[in-house]
């Protein structure tokens, strides 16, 4: 379950480094790239930068140049900003014929007007009654060309690109259902619903983005109550429409000074569990309460501990 474009992914930039993965995320404004290592039983976070997305090749090239990262392997996490999301009828025919049998499907939901595209799909791993969709992701073909370009100019072996939403699924090991709700500061909040690595849900939640400028005071003035009801929808639509058992945890990582009583104040009037979010990494000089996740998950999908099968659609 992973969009990979592999198309543009070539097996022979697959070199060894020191590090053993890195994460890169991209979104609107800004760019992140963390370096992993492995010790003998776990993934360790070595080194975290943030930079402006204007000149984050250049950026990017620095920073591993400076650490001597090598060609280290490399995934790459594409905000949900950054690209389109389109559910479109499964076709039938063969699955090596699928890909091909969406093209004018995309073209024509982008309109006539969108730039040439380079697009994948996943498949739901359920749906509601009656459907039958594919979720494609697409993004214009220069700006991955960009994407692509940018990597491997800093030396690194690219394995893998992903979409956010599906990045976030490296992070989570669960066999039952959780709900992930991560807020970057000024940001809106993504909600997503993974159970055993695979996505079964991901909404973004407008009008929240000031969530970490408010005291608790003012988070008790009605703000809260209306994110619990966002949150209860998406979790209804979950139980009703795919008939799944009731989510009973929420793993939450907001940045906010408040975000201990926020999920304190969401466990008391929902009755779940509301736990932070803790990666099975570990780090010993890098805040990991500050790192992008998406970057982290991008590392981890690109990792030696993943198979090629499991990295690239």
């Amino acid at each position: 379950m992973r969009i990979g474009w592999q198309q543009y992914i070539k097996s022979k930039f697959q070199r060894k480094s020191a590090f053993s993965a890195v994460g890169i995320s991209l979104a609107v404004d800004t760019a992140c790239f963390c370096a992993l290592k492995f010790s003998s039983t776990e993934d360790v976070v070595a080194l975290y930068h943030e930079a402006p997305i204007g000149n984050w090749a250049e950026a990017l090239a620095s920073w591993t140049n400076q650490n001597k990262i090598g060609t280290a392997n490399c995934g790459v996490s594409i905000s949900t900003q950054l690209y389109s999301v389109f559910q479109i009828e499964k076709p039938s025919v063969k699955t090596e014929e699928v890909h091909k049998a969406l093209t004018w499907a995309v073209k024509e939901m982008a309109g006539a007007d969108a730039p040439e595209l380079v697009f994948d799909y996943f498949e739901p791993p359920v749906q509601s009654s009656g459907a039958n969709n594919l979720n494609v992701t697409a993004m214009p073909r220069q700006d991955l060309e960009k994407v692509i370009n940018g990597v491997l100019g800093a030396g690194l072996s690219l394995k893998s690109v992903v979409v956010e939403e599906l990045a976030i699924c490296d992070l989570v090991n669960s066999d039952d259902a959780v709900m992930t709700m991560l807020q970057r500061a000024g940001e809106e909040i993504h909600l997503a619903i993974i159970k055993q690595g695979q996505l079964y849900f991901s909404r973004s939640l407008k009008g929240f983005e000031n969530l970490g400028s408010f005291s608790l005071e003012e988070l008790q003035m009605g703000l809260l109550d209306s994110l619990t009801v966002q949150i209860q929808r998406s979790m209804d639509y979950f139980e009703s429409q795919l008939r799944q058992a009731p989510i009973r945890k929420i793993l939450m990582n907001i940045h906010s000074a408040n975000s201990q009583a926020i999920g304190q104040q969401i466990s008391d009037l929902m009755q779940v569990d509301v736990l932070p979010f803790k990666p099975s990494v570990t780090s010993e000089s890098v805040d990991l309460h500050q790192v992008d996740f998406s970057c982290l998950g991008a590392a981890l999908s690109a990792s030696d501990k993943k198979s090629d099968q499991e990295r690239v659609a």
